[in-house]
């Protein structure tokens, strides 16, 4: 069933690509429109490019709109996905290096979980999260926000309290999860039926069960004890906590003050970040070549899959229930021992009428704990970057787990700031 989606932010080539591939190849997409936003015209038109070759190759009559100006496109979106960054490489190294520089150690310190990290880059991403959204509204005040866009959890806190949108973020991180398990089990991803409830990068899996039914946590501990080098810090999480936790290493140790010592040094700081910068330079390359037609559809990377986004989508277009593993919204008692005043991560069935959270009950009261604090510091940070409160900002630093010292969480945040005024016009008011 034809519909209208707008890809803000269509010009990276990770979440360009991927959708589009998505979007191209599902016959139930056919014949809809796409319209690519992005204020890069040269990234533009490369994933312009992309997307009328893919338009040709899977014979989707979609019909291809592209501007620099969202404005110029949006206009009768059922479905608008957004994922967008400033400088994101350059001030992702920032956030780390200023940090470390003060002895707070951040495992990869991206702003995609917890740290001084994650509170930068909520200061800068969602004012213009913000100004995206009021496009929308004047635009297309009905359509559905699919968000990509990190610190994910807070992002989406932003959009549900300042907009009148419906907002859901959307991560693969419980798929990555399930990828390192059949790499350890030797099986495939798809034989794994995970149930995990969460806040977003802090994930538990509250049961873990082959597709057949079974219980798959005792196969965990036999391999575990058959791979003592298998991710050192989650085996730790799950040895204390009785439930493994997900995506990785990485991402968990951001949101745990003992990360750092855990996490093994060739990913985590400047190593991990180096990872992502390669990766990144692959997408961009390999989605030049395909515009160029210097290569065929075969040669894209293997990463590509379908969408999250794009499975939602086909199941309300299509009004075909649909389960999905993680979706973050706010907590309508999804998980009742953590605040309403926050963002879940939790499964959802999808339907013609939207995306439903289910209810989990309560988290085991230890890892409610963990969560509860690190729930306090989103709600405190997303004040503090849509009020430009230098005062929120510091007392979101000052009870992360990862801050152990006053005076260096002051010299962090200040440093910060003048850092990345440039992007904190909120905070020159």
């Amino acid at each position: 069933m034809a519909t209208k989606i707008s890809l803000i932010g269509a010009g990276s080539a990770s979440f360009g690509l991927n959708t589009l591939y998505s979007i191209a190849r599902s016959q139930e997409l056919h014949g809809s429109t796409v319209a690519l936003i992005d204020v890069n015209e040269e990234s533009l038109n490369v994933m312009r490019k992309v997307a009328e070759r893919l338009n040709k190759h899977f014979k989707s009559d979609l019909k291809i709109e592209a501007s620099t100006e969202a404005k110029e496109v949006l206009g009768g979106s059922e479905f608008v996905l957004i994922s967008v960054e400033k400088e994101r490489m350059k001030r992702w190294k920032m956030d780390f290096e200023i940090p470390f520089k003060h002895g707070i150690k951040q495992v990869i310190g991206g702003g995609a979980g917890g740290g001084p990290g994650a509170l930068s880059h909520a200061l800068r991403v969602i004012p213009l999260i913000l100004d995206i959204c009021r496009d929308v509204e004047d635009y297309c005040k009905d359509a559905l926000v699919l968000d990509y866009t990190n610190p994910e959890a807070r992002v989406i806190l932003a959009i549900n309290r300042y907009t009148k949108l419906r907002g859901y973020g959307l991560c693969p991180g419980i798929y990555e999860r399930l990828e390192a398990f059949a790499e350890l089990f030797g099986v495939k991803s798809e034989e794994f039926e995970p149930f995990a409830a969460r806040l977003n990068h802090f994930t538990w899996l509250l049961d873990l069960r082959f597709t057949d039914g079974t219980d798959a946590y005792p196969r965990l501990d036999e391999k575990l004890r058959e791979r003592p080098d298998f991710e050192p810090l989650c085996r730790e999480l799950y040895y204390a906590f009785h439930y493994y936790p997900s995506p990785k290493d990485s991402f968990c140790g951001e949101f745990v003050g003992y990360g750092w010592e855990k996490v093994p040094e060739e990913i985590r700081g400047m190593n991990y970040i180096r990872i992502i910068e390669e990766r990144g330079v692959k997408f961009r390359k390999v989605a030049l070549s395909f515009a160029k037609g210097e290569c065929p559809l075969e040669s894209l990377p293997l990463e590509l899959e379908m969408s999250t986004a794009i499975r939602i989508i086909k199941a309300m277009v299509e009004n075909k229930r649909h389960y999905e593993y993680a979706v973050n919204m706010p907590n309508k008692g999804y998980i009742n021992n953590l605040s309403k005043n926050i963002v879940v991560e939790v499964p959802a069935v999808v339907d013609k009428s939207g995306i439903h959270g289910l209810g989990v009950g309560s988290l085991p009261k230890a890892i409610a704990n963990l969560c509860s604090t690190q729930g306090t510091t989103q709600e405190i940070a997303v004040e503090a970057a849509f009020e430009g409160s230098y005062e929120k900002a510091l007392q979101a630093l000052l009870i992360d787990p990862v801050v152990h010292d006053l005076e260096a969480a002051k010299a962090t945040l200040d440093e910060l700031l003048k850092a990345h005024a440039p992007l904190l016009p909120q905070f020159r008011r």
